[in-house]
């Protein structure tokens, strides 16, 4: 198989060495030649390929790649190894990820730790999740089809039993192949009836059963034996086996193992919230609330947030003790507004935040927000009517103390003190990563906290600990899109384009109106060469955006229209920016950099230059990331005036 592999596809991959071989396909570590990053690729087995058609195989395996989420494995390539002498097989290629399976996992310790096998299965439910909303059902969910890699979990094979299916069901059952794991199929799936996403459901509880208990819910000698016993046999008590196992636990378990697929839960986000406010009796109220928002989504998500900051100050102050919940309302209002990062949504947040604190000023998030909402008016040169630029920050500081003053046990206060004293004096993030490291050090699930030490990471100039931040950040808040996004910003600043595109597409699935996450999947593309998607990304920017983010998103369009090699386009589009950027004096931050990069990809590097210089803060720390990292500025690289911007014994690159 080795020489096989090498002489088809050597001018795409290096081939290293085999990963291992199962009942259905073989893997092979590979290195891709033309992006250098290591892939595991997987070539069915003769006998399964010769079963099916493997041309249409290849294109049934390919619709996958829509799937977005941050614990699913992509394909990122695929083909057909030529007949010759023997039968086609088809191949398929995928990011390797350094780890072990589940599987792996399970050999060595039986049964694994309650946390442990609840945090994997709701890990498990987020993947699965995006794909039942794409119409793809995984049908072989198993320990051997995930990953585990330090804290993450990553699921693979999405589409690979609907391809098998969808290419040779006949074949396949003629020769004796079945799709899926029988210890792990469903009652209807095990008797060939119509699936739906609910037989994921069942095979996702059969896979925590076995790593609570320490065996799949039903064994047996052979296939027949296991249906059999499927179809007619009680499911074993977990806690008979594992008394330890919260009672809550087993039943949400049991219920998600119901031979009957309307007798589960109506979907995995309902089993996973149910396995989440039953796997842990001893957690906080706010914690338990927050960590069951992770795997939903939108209005949902919202209402568990909601409860989430009932509980919170409940806990704060005394069981009797309970929040207005139109004053809750009003807080999830102003935070949804302050997510959308616009100058409209910016006014909207302070005035949310206003009436919170109208009907309770002891409410310390109320203040909070209106710290956060301050900073960024002040920092994207928002207008906010009646109130000063030269008011704003100390508004913001005000805030932020009222904040602790409320509440000074509560994360969220000590992420506004990071945020207001990255302002105060933006040479300096040392106070910024102290404040944030405090709310970290008070609720280590707070995905704002750990964005906010990763951003001030990144400034201080260590990189690496910066992403690690941010890949903290999303495991803990997997639905905070400024948290999906800086991660992909981080990785792209580290040159890592096609895992920073997973990362801002997931920003984009989860609020496709963020403005934010949009121009983001637009500058990715643009690094990846894909121009006439960034232009598009950036155009649909353009429809959100409003004020200063206008010419920002102009600005990007141009980058892209340049690298296209439409150079009068970019600079007509540059045009409307000069007429647009008139009103903001001085030059924004971002506004000064993006354009930048337009007229860097143009070739006008005095233009480039004096758009960079026009930010008058070039002690920025931010500033200095953006001028040091971003890819689109390389050709200014050996221009001493743009050298003479970087802070003394940095340069180009130093990300």
């Amino acid at each position: 198989m080795r020489d096989r592999l090498e002489r088809e596809l050597s001018d795409r991959y290096l081939i290293e060495r085999e990963l291992g071989r199962g009942g259905m396909a073989s893997v092979w570590l590979a290195r891709d030649r033309r992006d250098d990053r290591a892939v595991a690729i997987k070539v069915l087995d003769a006998d399964l390929a010769g079963a099916i058609g493997a041309d249409r195989f290849v294109r049934e395996i390919r619709l996958t790649t829509r799937l977005l989420h941050p614990g699913i494995v992509p394909v990122l390539d695929s083909g057909v190894l030529p007949a010759g002498t023997d039968v086609a097989l088809p191949w398929y290629a995928m990011p390797y990820i350094p780890g072990e399976s589940l599987r792996a996992r399970l050999q060595r310790e039986t049964q694994l730790p309650i946390g442990d096998a609840v945090r994997i299965a709701r890990a498990i439910a987020g993947a699965l999740l995006v794909a039942h909303r794409q119409g793809i059902v995984h049908r072989d969910i198993k320990p051997e089809n995930v990953i585990l890699s330090g804290d993450d979990v990553f699921v693979v094979d999405f589409g690979i039993a609907k391809a098998l299916l969808e290419t040779g069901a006949e074949r396949l059952t003629s020769t004796g192949l079945a799709v899926g794991t029988p210890v792990y199929m469903s009652p209807e799936q095990a008797t060939a009836a119509p699936v739906d996403a609910r037989t994921d459901q069942y095979s996702l509880a059969a896979v925590l059963y076995e790593m609570l208990v320490g065996e799949p819910p039903v064994t047996g000698p052979n296939t027949q034996a296991i249906i059999a016993r499927r179809l007619t046999a009680p499911v074993q008590s977990i806690r008979t086996v594992r008394p330890t196992v919260p009672a809550a636990l087993e039943t949400a378990v049991l219920r998600a193992l119901e031979r009957v697929p309307a007798d589960r839960f109506p979907d995995v986000a309902a089993f996973a919230a149910a396995l989440d406010s039953a796997s842990d009796p001893a957690m906080t109220p706010s914690r338990r609330a927050r960590r069951t928002g992770l795997v939903l989504g939108g209005a949902t998500l919202a209402v568990v947030a909601a409860i989430a900051a009932t509980m919170k100050l409940e806990h704060r102050t005394s069981p009797m003790t309970s929040v207005d919940p139109r004053v809750v309302a009003l807080y999830q209002r102003g935070v949804r507004a302050y997510d959308r990062r616009t100058p409209v949504a910016a006014r909207e947040a302070i005035a949310a935040f206003d009436a919170v604190l109208a009907r309770d000023s002891s409410y310390g998030r109320g203040w909070v927000g209106l710290a956060k909402t301050y900073v960024r008016i002040y920092e994207r040169r928002f207008e906010l009517p009646g109130i000063s630029r030269d008011s704003l920050l100390a508004l913001a500081v005000a805030s932020a103390d009222r904040a602790l003053v409320a509440d000074s046990t509560d994360a969220q206060a000590w992420v506004a003190q990071a945020i207001v004293r990255r302002q105060i004096d933006p040479s300096d993030v040392a106070p910024a990563i102290r404040a944030a490291r405090r709310a970290i050090a008070l609720d280590s699930l707070d995905g704002p906290a750990w964005h906010f030490l990763a951003m001030s990471l990144a400034e201080s100039g260590d990189m690496t600990a910066a992403l690690d931040a941010w890949r903290q950040c999303v495991r803990r808040a997997p639905t905070y899109t400024q948290g999906l996004t800086f991660l992909a910003i981080g990785l792209a600043w580290h040159k890592q384009f096609d895992s920073a595109k997973v990362w801002a597409d997931s920003a984009v699935a989860v609020d496709p109106s963020y403005l934010f996450g949009r121009t983001t999947v637009g500058e990715i593309a643009s690094n990846l060469g894909e121009q006439p998607r960034a232009i598009a990304a950036f155009e649909a920017g353009r429809r959100l955006a409003s004020g200063v983010e206008i010419p920002n998103t102009l600005a990007g369009r141009a980058m892209a229209e340049a690298r296209a090699g439409r150079s009068a386009d970019a600079r007509a589009t540059l045009h409307q920016v000069d007429s647009l950027d008139s009103r903001y004096v001085p030059t924004p931050l971002h506004t000064a950099v993006y354009v930048a990069q337009a007229y860097a990809q143009l070739g006008d590097v005095d233009r480039a230059v004096s758009w960079l210089a026009s930010y008058p803060t070039h002690e920025d720390l931010h500033y200095q990331l953006h001028v040091r990292c971003d890819a689109a500025l390389a050709p200014l690289a050996n221009d001493a005036r743009y050298r003479a911007l970087l802070r003394p014994g940095t340069r180009l690159g130093d990300c």
